[in-house]
């Protein structure tokens, strides 16, 4: 008698559903990893653009405004030395006077003459002071920086001094403002410079200051 094999026990199946789903589910889930990378990533180098841009096309600043009504001005000097001067008369008293160049002093020795010089400034130059140099003594130094009308024969002081007297001589300066506003004109219109150094006062010469438009 032949015996027959036993059957054999059916082989479990495979929840081929749920694999699949977890399949599914795990797909998903990488791509959605792999998208929100590639966002990112193309947002950062959107983002790096968009500096690099920004970077390198930078708007010019606007240039400096100078402010309204300002107007630069460069301020020079004019100096003329006592030698210049000529006298305006002689003393028939015998007086004599001594222009020495130096260094420049032009005394008088008589209490009646005085000495002027023409000047020569800058058309359009507005003037600002004159420096006096002098030897200050016991007598009154007179000084005038006036503007002439050579048209009408007519003058102008501009500026003037009158000396402190010393006991003792020394050698000084004094500065003499312009009005505001004095602007050289040159059309019929001259500038000189009159002096009188009386006794041991003595005379060496002046400095304008102007100023003009810069250029």
């Amino acid at each position: 008698m032949t015996r027959s094999a036993p059957p054999r026990p059916p082989r479990p199946r495979r929840p081929v559903a749920r694999a699949a789903l977890a399949l599914g589910l795990g797909a998903a889930a990488v791509l959605g990893m792999l998208t929100a990378g590639a966002s990112a990533l193309a947002a950062q180098h959107g983002t790096d653009r968009n500096d690099r841009a920004s970077a390198t096309h930078v708007a010019p600043a606007a240039p400096a405004v100078r402010a309204s009504g300002a107007k630069r001005v460069v301020k020079h000097h004019y100096s003329l030395a006592a030698s210049a001067f000529a006298p305006d008369m002689l003393d028939t008293s015998g007086g004599d006077y001594f222009n020495l160049w130096d260094p420049a002093t032009l005394t008088d020795q008589s209490a009646s003459q005085c000495f002027n010089a023409g000047l020569s400034l800058p058309v359009g130059a507005t003037l600002v002071s004159v420096t006096v140099d002098f030897t200050a003594g016991s007598s009154v130094l007179y000084f005038e920086v006036s503007r002439q009308n050579l048209i009408k024969h007519t003058s102008v002081t501009l500026a003037e001094l009158d000396s402190s007297v010393a006991t003792t001589q020394a050698y000084t300066s004094q500065v003499l403002a312009f009005r505001p506003g004095t602007v050289v004109n040159m059309n019929g219109i001259a500038y000189s410079a009159g002096v009188c150094p009386v006794g041991d006062s003595t005379f060496s010469g002046l400095t304008i200051t102007y100023t003009e438009p810069a250029r």
